[in-house]
């Protein structure tokens, strides 16, 4: 299935229909607005119905800040809200790890999971919502990202977070940003690739598309789209997967 979420400037934000990630104690620490919500609701319900929902899932992108970690809090967020599921969102990017969540909670994440400095258990941040928690990356020496992201160990903290979780969002580091991207989206069951319409250049996307190839990939997900998505991006798309298109909204 091919995930092309897109918005225009006329978006609105609905706080009724808007969903928010908070900490345990009530800070919110992003909004997801109506739009966004509504795309995700509409391709989780497609991925249901065809028995395609993976339950460890990795996102990813061809280039840094492209919205992957946005998307994938998003995604998660509206699986424990609609789904009642338990849900872990998952951050495996130790190259630009997203610092909020360790600057509320000051845990070390699970780069201190990996060097057994701490416990898993304690390694997970809960939200204000029961059934959704944030195991963020935490900071890993540069010399150990490469053996960790290969790891067996890893590989085993990913199997118990599964026994512990219905589903799991991994947030993965970019795909021309590191060599070590494919081995880490490879511990997903399927992945998405996040493409940020009018940025990412199009000889990107075709290199990242020929690495992800090799795994089981579910689709495009076209960010910040502000016009009808381009004909020669849609014929790329084409050629990547032979699923069904799902046509959603988005915008950060």
């Amino acid at each position: 299935m091919k995930l092309f979420l897109k918005s225009t400037k006329q978006d609105t934000f609905d706080s009724e229909l808007s969903l928010r990630l908070e900490s345990e104690d009530g800070m919110i620490v992003m909004t997801f607005h109506s739009e966004l919500v509504k795309s995700l609701r509409r391709s989780i319900s497609r991925l249901i119905s065809k028995k395609a929902l993976p339950a460890r899932l990795a996102m990813l992108a061809s280039l840094r800040q492209e919205g992957t970690t946005f998307l994938s809090r998003a995604l998660a967020t509206t699986l424990a809200n609609d789904l009642d599921a338990s849900v872990c969102a998952v951050e495996l990017n130790w190259w630009w790890p997203e610092q909020t969540w360790a600057a509320i909670s000051g845990n070390a994440g699970l780069a201190a999971v990996l060097t057994e400095r701490i416990k898993l258990k304690d390694a997970i941040i809960r939200t204000n919502r029961p059934n959704l928690t944030i195991l963020p990356a935490g900071n890993l020496a540069v010399s150990d990202r490469p053996v960790f992201a290969r790891s067996s160990l890893l590989k085993e903290i990913l199997y118990q977070l599964n026994e512990q979780y219905e589903y799991l969002i991994v947030d993965i580091p970019a795909i021309l940003a590191t060599n070590d991207t494919i081995p880490l989206a490879s511990l997903g069951d399927a992945c998405c690739l996040v493409i940020q319409q009018g940025v990412t250049p199009i000889e990107k996307v075709r290199a990242s598309l020929d690495e992800v190839d090799q795994l089981n990939f579910l689709g495009v997900i076209l960010n910040k789209a502000r016009t009808t998505t381009p004909s020669f991006l849609l014929n790329l798309m084409s050629s990547a997967s032979s699923a069904e298109a799902n046509v959603a909204s988005n915008q950060i």
